[in-house]
């Protein structure tokens, strides 16, 4: 068997479809063209799930979804999932009821960055790792800190030059005598 990449098929996206009598299924990448028959063990499993996902398509709980809106609870959700061995404390406000437009993986991979930036090189004990993220007036507002003031401004030039060139934001590692420095940004929706 090949290699198969991570996520690859979330990503571009599949089509399941019955026919002649069997489930076939195929991607969505056009790159990538070739009908294959679903084997009769995933086929009873995904007839299983059917039931489920009429209802996600057409059920009274169905939920609408926009492209252009950043889930932030979800992305801080999966964050905390990721790095699940280290202590992240993690607070959100106005991220429920304004919308903040943007791109979920470029978000998301930052706020990556700057959490390894916090945790290796390892040490001991790790430090607690401080997120706070807000939504004021259409601007993704981060404060991120460690306690031991770990994360280096200079590791991260190239994520420094990605928020401030590609997404037009501000970033600012401030430092104060006595307490743990910490990054102070803000990233502006992006308008589709």
């Amino acid at each position: 068997m090949k290699k198969i990449e991570k996520n690859t098929v979330f990503k571009t996206g599949i089509w399941i479809k019955e026919q002649q009598g069997q489930l076939t299924i195929g991607s969505l990448d056009k790159n990538s063209p070739e009908i294959m028959i679903v084997p009769d063990q995933l086929s009873l499993k995904i007839f299983e799930f059917e039931k489920d996902m009429m209802e996600a398509l057409y059920g009274d709980n169905k939920i609408k979804f926009n492209p252009s809106a950043l889930n932030i609870e979800k992305l801080l959700s999966n964050l905390k999932k990721q790095f699940k061995e280290y202590d992240i404390r993690i607070s959100s406000s106005g991220t429920t009821k304004n919308i903040f437009h943007g791109n979920y993986d470029e978000i998301y991979g930052f706020i990556e960055k700057l959490v390894q930036s916090s945790i290796y090189p390892i040490s001991s004990p790790p430090p607690l790792i401080y997120i706070n993220i807000s939504v004021l007036e259409d601007h993704l507002c981060i404060i991120y800190r460690d306690s031991l003031s770990i994360s280096d401004p200079a590791t991260l030039t190239k994520e420094f030059n990605f928020i401030k060139s590609t997404l037009n934001g501000e970033i600012y590692h401030k430092t104060t005598p006595g307490n743990p420095s910490y990054y102070d940004i803000i990233i502006p929706s992006k308008h589709y």
